[in-house]
């Protein structure tokens, strides 16, 4: 029989053209192209043995960031990839908490908590460190000055929420702003900006001292919510 020249499909599959397929997509293979080390446990994740810098991380540019959630999860994972470039850090997308943006669908937890919570659950930090960042957030004077460069308003009306809710936190300083400050132009939208950064310094901070001196958080119900806690508890005691 005559053998025709070229090479037909199944050729190509059988011959040359597989393992050149196969070598194309190995450079798309994750580990071969960056060589990362395999995902980590959740509550395994690492963090720097130095720790990380709080004000640098939390002022860190958020190009690309965008919504509550993914600024706060967003910065402190850029400050992670750049202190671990080799570790699995650097392939989790700061996009990955825009569920949590504007508190979620129903407005619950603000996204500037959600974001640094999901990284204190990834490393394994203690729960009461994490009620700690929950209580700190409900009775901080939001937000700081300490950002205030980057944005073109500075002096922001703060308000204290006495909630971890998105809509309440926002309500309440909208209440204090819009009757104080607005002048019926210029709205001032920086506040939910500035928060996050706030929020992203903080989660540094205890997570910091936690790494470095197994420091587990402190926590006992606020004035504003200990006869919830107190009425709840009870009730799971009588149960």
């Amino acid at each position: 029989m005559e053998t025709k020249k070229g090479i037909g499909r199944r050729g190509f599959i059988a011959g040359g053209g597989a393992a050149a397929a196969a070598a194309g997509l190995a450079i798309f293979h994750p580990k071969a192209a960056l060589r990362l080390d395999p995902l980590p446990a959740i509550g395994t994740w690492p963090w720097p043995k130095g720790g990380l810098d709080p004000v640098k991380t939390a002022g860190a540019p958020a190009s690309g960031l965008n919504g509550c959630a993914v600024v706060s999860f967003g910065l402190m994972v850029h400050g992670l990839k750049e202190a671990l470039p080799r570790s699995a850090w650097a392939v989790l997308p700061p996009q990955l908490a825009s569920f949590g943006n504007g508190g979620g669908p129903y407005g619950s937890d603000c996204g500037a908590l959600q974001g640094p919570l999901m990284i204190m659950n990834l490393v394994g930090a203690p729960q009461t460190l994490r009620q700690e960042f929950y209580k700190w957030y409900c009775e901080f004077p939001f937000p700081s000055t300490e950002w205030d460069h980057l944005y073109p308003v500075k002096r922001t009306i703060t308000t204290v929420s006495n909630s971890p809710l998105c809509h309440e936190s926002r309500a309440v300083w909208e209440g204090i702003y819009l009757h104080e400050a607005y002048d019926g132009k210029s709205y001032d939208a920086t506040r939910c900006a500035k928060l996050p950064r706030d929020c992203a310094k903080k989660a540094v901070q205890l997570i910091n001292a936690w790494k470095a001196s197994d420091y587990q958080g402190a926590w006992a119900p606020g004035a504003g919510f200990k006869a919830c806690y107190d009425c709840h508890t009870q009730l799971y005691k009588d149960r």
